[in-house]
């Protein structure tokens, strides 16, 4: 017996043909494991190629969905930016609206309130009619003197404690009123006219009226300029008015618009 079969070493021969008439032939010998090698190295360099083509592929629709997405979101964004403008101008012309309103508001109530303070301050004739002065600062001052045979009376004694004053006489009938608004402070009996109302203005102004004939209000009423304090009565139909501010006399004369 055969003590064992060799292998066969298997080679191939590649021809190398010219195409110049003379070139010849010239034969190449490539053993079986080289062109293994070869081929293998061909498939690897062929998936490689292939994997690469695969990844630059699948990255490239990566980059163009996230494009898309961002392109997207821009006009999202681009909307979203545009309403805000929009709501953003609306809410400007809002708060315009708004100020001129409030400083309408502000500028009424302002008004307001200017005109309430006009109506508490005791400039008003406080008789519903007409009258005489019987007696006044200003006269006072022109004369320098009372009326004769009242230096020593009682009653000269009272009224130069209560100057300044006036003292008006009105017909029967003749309604003495408010001369502001106000809160009734006091109803008291008067040792030289017989009844005396002292109205709060509420703003330093207080106004005095003194006459004999019965009021018309208590302490405490609320009263509007023109309302009724009292209604002039027969025989005495003298009546007596001052004002004070911050707690001192002042001459009525001073605020009155209609005198004279």
């Amino acid at each position: 017996m055969e003590s064992g079969k060799h292998k066969k070493r298997v080679s191939y021969t590649v021809m190398i043909v010219s195409d110049s008439p003379y070139g010849g032939t010239h034969p190449l010998y490539l053993k079986q494991g080289l062109i293994t090698t070869v081929l293998c190295l061909i498939a690897i360099l062929l998936a490689a190629s292939i994997g690469a083509a695969v990844y630059h592929w699948s990255a490239l629709r990566k980059v163009a969905g996230r494009e898309a997405q961002l392109q997207e979101q821009i006009e999202e964004l681009t909307q979203q930016n545009q309403e805000l403008t929009t709501d953003n101008a609306e809410l400007s012309d809002k708060v315009a609206i708004l100020s001129d309103t409030v400083t309408q508001n502000a500028e009424t109530q302002k008004a307001q309130e200017e005109e309430e303070n006009a109506k508490r301050v005791p400039h008003d004739f406080p008789l519903a009619g007409a009258a005489v002065i019987l007696k006044s600062s200003e006269m006072t001052a022109e004369t320098g003197e009372v009326a004769d045979g009242e230096e020593d009376s009682v009653e000269a004694q009272i009224m130069a404690d209560q100057e300044p004053i006036v003292v008006f006489s009105a017909s029967a009938g003749t309604k003495v009123i408010a001369s502001a608004n106000g809160v009734v402070a006091s109803v008291e009996d008067d040792p030289l006219y017989g009844h005396r109302v002292t109205i709060d203005h509420q703003n330093g102004y207080m106004s005095i009226y003194r006459t004999a004939s019965s009021p018309a209000v208590a302490a405490g009423d609320e009263v509007e300029r023109g309302a009724t304090l009292y209604e002039m009565q027969s025989p005495d139909e003298r009546f007596g008015y001052q004002i004070t501010q911050e707690g001192t006399l002042i001459d009525p004369l001073d605020l009155l618009e209609v005198y004279g």
